[in-house]
């Protein structure tokens, strides 16, 4: 009788089990859905935003290409002197990158993909 009432025990311990495996399998799941769609809203967010922001300045350079065109006389230097804004502007971003651009990024992705709050709230519970 004690060894009828162990081994249903066991069964039932063995089935708890693996509904308790199939339960975090699916929060996994979840979990994993609820990241990635995050992820793959800001990547098209930010992906919009350049695009746009990338035919802003296209339009900023004509005018103010037409602006020095005005105030020099010649197109040629009123374009050359938007380049060179250009030139120095993409060697200071080169040079600020890890504090501009990776550094934002990394922390921006690490509080993204490895923000656990709810878990820790759910475990003091």
């Amino acid at each position: 009788m004690a060894t009828q009432s162990t081994e249903t025990l066991i069964r039932r311990l063995a089935s708890s089990f693996k509904r308790y495996l199939s339960y975090q399998e699916t929060y996994i799941k979840l979990t994993l859905t609820e990241k990635l769609s995050l992820l793959l809203t800001a990547l098209i967010l930010g992906a919009i935003i350049f695009v746009i922001g990338v035919i802003a300045i296209i339009f900023l350079a004509l005018t103010l290409s037409a602006a020095l065109h005005a105030w020099t006389g010649s197109a040629c230097l009123g374009h050359a002197i938007v380049a060179l804004l250009f030139i120095g502007l993409c060697v200071l971003l080169f040079a600020k990158r890890k504090t501009w651009i990776e550094a934002p990024l990394m922390i921006f992705f690490s509080n993204l993909l490895l923000d656990n709050t709810d878990d820790d709230e759910n475990e003091l519970s």
